[in-house]
């Protein structure tokens, strides 16, 4: 197979991960495009769900703040993305979502892992390659964005 087949095919893993590894408790699954963030969290509404921490009223009220109904979609069922497309508000509101315990699992470019402070219990790297372009191909992610992104697992909170 090739790279984007291998890649597409870990998205099947990241739920069984998530119930093996996760306790119950927040966690971050990196990957590797905007458009990978919003396919796994909207797969993962479908094949993860971990309610029983998550408070559905928050949820509720968290979903009715989201500009778009694939974040909203996702919202409530206690599942979010996160990425530098994403509206400054959206981004907001699911930075607060996250710190405050209300999501199981928030799916998330490399860019989160750089500027805020969200810990979390559980960081899964969805492949240690990336597509960067026609010119570019798949290139292997640099050390010090790796450690970023493992950086997240851990910490209190």
């Amino acid at each position: 197979t090739n790279r984007y087949m291998f890649d597409k095919n870990l998205d099947k893993h990241v739920p069984q991960l998530l119930r093996r590894f996760s306790s119950g408790r927040p966690a971050i699954v990196f990957c590797h495009s905007k458009k990978d963030t919003m396919q796994l969290a909207e797969e993962l509404t479908k094949s993860y769900s971990n309610f029983s921490r998550l408070d559905t009223s928050a949820l509720m009220n968290f979903s009715y703040k989201a500009s778009t109904a694939s974040l909203q979609g996702c919202l409530r069922k206690g599942i979010a993305y996160h990425h530098a497309g994403l509206d400054a508000d959206d981004r907001k509101l699911v930075e607060e979502a996250f710190s405050s315990g209300n999501i199981a699992c928030l799916c998330a470019t490399s860019t989160l892992a750089m500027g805020v402070n969200l810990p979390s219990h559980l960081v899964i790297i969805k492949g240690t390659s990336a597509y960067r372009g026609a010119g570019n191909g798949h290139q292997d992610i640099d050390a010090v964005t790796l450690l970023q992104m493992i950086g997240r697992a851990g910490r209190p909170g």
